[in-house]
Formats: C-alpha cells, sequence, structure tokens
C-alpha cells in the first residue's frame, strides 16, 4: 500500500481534525454567556465518547491493522484529547486563574478517554491479533461469547496501563504549561 494513502487515512489526520474542529467549536463558544458554558459542558462529555471511537475507526483503512498502527493511534488520541481538553478548559474554565474548577474539564476529559481508549484497545487488539494468528482467529470464531467475555476483561489492564501512561504525559504537559505561564 502506499505510505501517503496510509498516512492520509492514518490515525494522526483524524486526531487533527478532532482537535481542530474543537478547538474552533471552543473558540466560537467562549463568551462565558451561561449558554456558551452548557454547550462547552456538554462537549467536555462528549470528546472521548465521540474522538476516541473516530480515531480508531482508522483501524478500518487498509493496511492498518498493525501493531504500529495501535500505537500510532494511542499516541494520537492522547495529544488530541490533551489538546481539545486544554482548549475547552480555557474556555470553559472562570475568568479568575486561581479558582480550582479551571482543570476539571482535562480531568473528566482524561479519565472518560482513557475508559473509552482502554475498551478501544482491547477490541482493536483482538482484530490484529485475529489477521496476524490464524489459530486465535478461528478460536475466536467458534467462542465468540467467551472471546467477547475476554475482551472486555482485557480492557481492565489495558486501562490501567493508560492511566499511568496518560497521566504522566499529562503531568509533564502541566508541568511545561505552568513554568512557561511564569
Amino acid at each position: 500500500m502506499n505510505w501517503l494513502v496510509s498516512l492520509l487515512l492514518g490515525p494522526e489526520v483524524a486526531a487533527a481534525l478532532l482537535a481542530t474542529t474543537v478547538v474552533g467549536f471552543g473558540a466560537r463558544f467562549s463568551s462565558r454567556s451561561p449558554r456558551d458554558h452548557e454547550l462547552l459542558k456538554r462537549a467536555m462529555w462528549w470528546l472521548p465518547v465521540i474522538g476516541v471511537p473516530l480515531i480508531f475507526s482508522t483501524l478500518w483503512a487498509p493496511g492498518a491493522r498493525s501493531w504500529w498502527w495501535l500505537g500510532r493511534a494511542n499516541g494520537a488520541a492522547t495529544l488530541a484529547l490533551l489538546v481539545s481538553s486544554f482548549k475547552l478548559a480555557t474556555a470553559y474554565g472562570p475568568t479568575r486563574s486561581r479558582q480550582s474548577g479551571a482543570r476539571n474539564p482535562i480531568l473528566n476529559v482524561l479519565t472518560l478517554g482513557i475508559v473509552v481508549g482502554a475498551l478501544a484497545n482491547a477490541a482493536a487488539g483482538a482484530l490484529i491479533l485475529a489477521k496476524h494468528q490464524a489459530a486465535f482467529a478461528g478460536w475466536f470464531h467458534d467462542h465468540r461469547f467467551i472471546g467477547c467475555l475476554l475482551t472486555l476483561l482485557a480492557a481492565v489492564p489495558i486501562g490501567l496501563a493508560m492511566t499511568l501512561v496518560v497521566g504522566t504525559v499529562a503531568s509533564l504537559g502541566f508541568a511545561v504549561a505552568i513554568l512557561f505561564n511564569r
């Protein structure tokens, strides 16, 4: 497959489209009116529910079912959620900089993003493994209920690992943002 087509149908492009849309949305609805505040609050909850599956839907692109793609999708989803949630926090947060509620959208988006991302990772991992291992694909086909249940159970350790990685990345991002705000 052509590398340009793979790049254009990749998770990075979907993440860039998501982040661009959210930045534009946050810029449009940042007047601090009650209506805009309510719209941004709804967007905060819908961002991971729509954004993560959008990024992981690139799994169906030709040549995407590989472990390399899964790493790219996770990196793109994490970066898109961080950028988007930071924009929502600046648009949604209070005007005074010392109030504690200014960072709640970031934490809410990342927490829900980790839950949705863990489920997406478990499902994508099962599909990638079925593509590369014929024995796994045959077993999964013969034991659909147990296979789906084990895939759901696999989301728990995946979610724990994602919490550690995303928490570290977010902490480093906050530290850099605080350094540059001084």
